[in-house]
């Protein structure tokens, strides 16, 4: 019968090896966005230059165009649609985290906030997405099957669009960017 010995640095390097284990499979700030049986949150933007009537039909323009969810972490993908002739920018607000939503007493309502950094060449701008959410369930349960999350309006610098009859597209809300000569977006 053999005897098995352990050396104190045996002991150090396990437990060193079980504490970097535990310690790395805690994610803090780990990304749960909040589920919901209808969602309404795609955005279509538009942009106008004094140098050019429609940008979004230059190639060179969107290829320098970069949209990441600050949620997620993520590089949101994105398109160009034509509707009705009119280009839009088409990309999908990052949902809020769960975490992160601010409930009515009774659970069935809730508000949150996400933020979009919009990359137009060297260019960049923050999209605050304001959100509502609502559990139409009796009673409310969030993994029910008639729960929303509705992307109510957008947010940049002192300008917001709110969801309206004319603010929206096929669901999606539109939000008009100006293009200074400098290349500012406002």
């Amino acid at each position: 019968m053999k005897k098995l010995i352990y050396t104190s640095s045996a002991w150090t390097g396990f437990f060193f090896l079980a504490a970097t284990l535990i310690l790395c499979s805690c994610h803090k700030d780990e990304y749960s966005p909040i589920s919901a049986t209808k969602q309404q949150r795609g955005i279509l933007l538009t942009f106008s230059s004094e140098s050019n009537k429609k940008p979004l039909d230059d190639n060179r323009f969107v290829a320098g165009i970069t949209v990441f969810g600050n949620e997620s972490q993520a590089q949101l993908p994105c398109t160009v649609k034509k509707i009705n002739g009119k280009p839009y920018l088409f990309f999908v607000a990052d949902l809020p985290d769960a975490k992160n939503m601010k409930f009515t007493g009774d659970q069935k309502k809730a508000t949150a906030m996400t933020e979009i950094t919009l990359k137009v060449n060297k260019e960049k701008a923050t999209l605050k997405c304001y959100f509502q959410y609502q559990d139409a369930s009796k009673p409310p349960m969030p993994t029910a099957s008639n729960t929303s999350i509705i992307l109510e309006s957008i947010t940049l610098d002192r300008k917001t669009i709110k969801r309206g009859n004319k603010t929206v597209i096929d669901g999606n809300l539109v939000f008009p960017l100006q293009m200074d000569a400098k290349g500012k977006l406002h």
